[in-house]
């Protein structure tokens, strides 16, 4: 009796293990991940590599909601997010090729002065958005003479490496 008893007391106990061990196996299978087609909501601070601080979702005290690979953001803050649970952290630090690209001469030209509203006095530093056959673009004077304006169409942050601290808060299943 007391050997029935105790191989009972073995069975049962492996029993309970195995329940134990199943129920920590399944618990962390079913922690959510940020792939691709999910909204994700994130918080980040942007900084350049002087640490300077270029963009804050915290200082605006709202998370960035996006969709993961649907081309909202720049590739590699997009790339980061995946594989990425709630309430991870990360750091990355993101090359011009995985941001707003490297810096392109040809996308600096000079336009005759007359493309300006007539009342409007370019000046050097201003920013301005044009309607073009491929959408709007912004541009940024970086000259000004009596006849022409020099423009410069590229992102005021293409050719810089860029630093992101982020927090992943939400995600919102594709396939829910």
């Amino acid at each position: 009796m007391k050997k029935r008893l105790s191989n009972g007391m073995a069975g049962m106990l492996c029993l309970l293990l195995l329940c134990i061990f199943a129920a920590g196996c399944t618990q962390s299978q079913t922690a959510a991940v940020a792939t691709a087609g999910d909204t994700v909501q994130v918080n980040y601070t942007g900084t350049y590599d002087d640490g300077e601080v270029f963009d804050s979702s915290y200082e605006r005290g709202q998370p960035l909601e996006f969709v993961v690979g649907a081309g909202q953001m720049i590739p590699g803050f997009d790339a980061a997010v995946v594989g990425m649970a709630v309430g991870d952290k990360k750091t990355v630090r993101l090359s011009p090729d995985e941001a707003y690209g490297e810096w392109r001469e040809d996308l600096v030209m000079t336009v005759n002065r007359t493309i300006f509203a007539e009342n409007t006095t370019p000046e050097v530093g201003e920013t301005y958005s044009s309607l073009t056959d491929q959408g709007f673009i912004k541009f940024t004077v970086t000259a000004v003479n009596a006849s022409d304006v020099t423009v410069d169409t590229n992102h005021p942050m293409a050719g810089k490496t860029l630093n992101f601290d982020i927090e992943l808060v939400s995600i919102n299943p594709a396939d829910v």
